[in-house]
C-alpha cells in the first residue's frame, strides 16, 4: 500500500493572487511526496537488520526504516521526490541482502559474518 502525503495552501486574499500563484509554484516544486512502502528483504540475525535499517536510512530522503526478522519485510517511508524504491533496493542488495526485486552479489554475501547467511 502506498500512501501519498502532500501539503496545500490557500491564499488568504485575491488582490494579491499573483504573488500567491509564484509562492505556491514555488512551495509545490519542493513539495515532499511522503510515500509508505514495503519491502521484502532476507536476513537472518539482529546484525541484519542493522546493516539493512542503517543503509536504507543513509539514503537521501528515507525518513524511516524499520526490517522485521520473522516477516523479512522492511517497512519504509520516504520523498518520492529524493529516492525510490528501486534504488533503496539496490543499496541494500549491495551490502549483501537479497530483495525482492534485487539479488546481492555473490562475493558481497559471502563477506557477511556467518550468522547473516540466509541462503540456503
Amino acid at each position: 500500500m502506498t500512501i501519498a502525503v502532500s501539503a496545500c495552501s490557500n491564499s488568504a486574499s485575491n488582490k494579491n493572487s499573483a504573488s500567491n500563484e509564484k509562492t505556491e509554484s514555488n512551495a509545490a516544486e519542493t513539495k515532499s511526496e511522503v510515500l509508505h512502502a514495503m519491502l521484502t528483504v532476507n536476513g537472518s540475525c539482529g546484525m541484519c537488520k542493522t546493516r539493512i535499517e542503517k543503509t536504507a536510512k543513509s539514503i537521501e530522503g528515507v525518513s524511516t526504516a524499520e526490517w522485521n526478522l520473522e516477516k523479512q519485510q522492511l517497512h519504509l517511508h520516504f520523498d518520492a521526490n529524493k529516492t525510490s524504491l528501486k534504488a533503496i533496493s539496490e543499496a541494500i542488495a549491495k551490502v549483501g541482502h537479497d530483495t525482492e526485486s534485487d539479488k546481492a552479489d555473490d562475493d558481497v554475501y559471502n563477506a557477511l559474518p556467518a550468522c547473516c547467511k540466509y541462503r540456503k
